[in-house]
């Protein structure tokens, strides 16, 4: 089925509306990040810490599926996490441009990665080392994922102004 070009501007307005809230859930992570900074160093601090992360990954992963669900609507059941990352790095031409460079397609999976764990943590306890390293790397890859999300609205857009309803 054709897009239309309503659809494409309400999937910019949605994609508008999960980086408005990845705001929010940055500012979080900042906060529990500080109470750490400030010498709070309880288990619960650092899986607070690891909540915010957890949940940033999320929303990138939902933003993510908009697109992908949009555009080419497949991924494999099996491994559909990992390849779903992958597919935002490929240009489709004639459909979509990329949306992730390999770089950050690649930071992006290692938060995957610590989701996984995370999610699944119920056994052991979370290793704070392991959670300082992904938060040494989050700001870098919130900042990359900011300038990704401008541009690939752009080209959006752009692509929207071309079509006629």
């Amino acid at each position: 089925m054709k897009k239309k070009k309503s659809d494409l501007l309400r999937l910019i307005a949605e994609l508008d509306s999960d980086a408005s809230l990845l705001e929010s859930l940055a500012y979080k992570n900042r906060k529990a990040w500080q109470r750490i900074e400030q010498g709070s160093n309880e288990e619960l601090d650092w899986a607070a810490l690891g909540y915010t992360i957890h949940n940033i990954y999320n929303l990138l992963e939902n933003y993510f599926l908009r697109i992908s669900k949009f555009f080419e609507n497949s991924l494999d059941p099996l491994s559909w996490h990992r390849a779903l990352i992958e597919h935002m790095s490929l240009e489709l031409e004639g459909i979509r441009p990329a949306l992730l460079n390999r770089d950050l397609a690649i930071r992006i999976d290692e938060l995957r990665s610590f989701r996984h764990i995370f999610r699944n943590i119920y056994q052991s306890e979370l290793d704070p080392k392991r959670v300082e390293l992904v938060q040494g790397r989050l700001g870098a890859t919130l900042s990359a994922f900011k300038k990704a999300h401008i541009e690939f609205q752009k080209k959006i857009k752009s692509i929207a102004v071309r079509i006629e309803d």
